[in-house]
């Protein structure tokens, strides 16, 4: 009579093993579409481990084996180290694509010389001083245009604004495009964004905090 008693404790135990593992592995990965597949996935992979230890083996080895299996997919979901801080990009090569982003406001950031600051990578010949175009755009309800001292390589341009333009509010919409001459083979911007935050990575700082950006100047 204990024998059925201790197989059905195994099982309860994997089961709720397994349960904790799934809630663990969408908590890490922060509960989206690819995280609902990978759960799906690892109770399959528990599932037939679990049964095929349960017909070679005791109980106890088959709960042993789908809780490795558990953890191993709990691990997995970890972010790994030195993680590059963008996960996709986008070129933009035509003076009618529009970045859009909404960046939060720090309190008391209009006092601070408030900056604008973009993870890109300009493109244009070797042999060319620079590219043939410039950044503008609407940030807030203000129209702004900036000329950079693009370099070739991953870069943060920093894009001064005005301090009326950051206003009292708690986020800042932007808008910006490309100006000039940019070509689709020679002359583009390369922008970074990373699904983590949402988007392009784009952020407002105040001036101690944009010293290593390549700083552009309002025109």
């Amino acid at each position: 009579m204990s024998r059925p008693r201790s197989w059905r404790g195994w099982l309860v135990a994997t089961g709720v093993a397994l349960a904790a593992g799934i809630a663990i592995r969408l908590a890490l990965g922060g509960g989206g579409i690819g995280d609902a597949s990978a759960a799906i996935m690892l109770t399959l992979l528990v599932a037939s481990a679990w049964s095929a230890a349960m017909l070679l083996s005791t109980p106890r080895t088959a709960f042993w084996v789908a809780l490795g299996l558990i953890v191993l997919g709990d691990l997995a979901a970890l972010p790994s180290r030195n993680s590059p801080e963008f996960d996709a990009r986008e070129a933009f090569y035509r003076t009618d694509q529009t970045l859009v982003a909404q960046v939060p406001v720090a309190p008391g950031l209009a006092q601070a010389q408030p900056t604008l600051t973009l993870l890109a990578e300009a493109a244009f010949p070797s042999g060319q001083n620079a590219p043939k175009f410039d950044l503008a755009g609407q940030v807030g309800a203000t129209q702004l245009a900036w000329r950079c001292p693009f370099q070739h390589g991953m870069q943060r341009l920093g894009l001064p604004l005005p301090p009326q333009v950051v206003g009292s509010g708690s986020s800042l919409d932007v808008r910006l495009r490309l100006t000039g001459t940019p070509s689709r083979e020679t002359d583009y911007l390369v922008v970074y964004s990373s699904a983590a935050r949402g988007g392009f990575i784009v952020d407002l700082v105040g001036a101690g905090q944009s010293q290593n950006a390549t700083l552009c100047q309002l025109t």
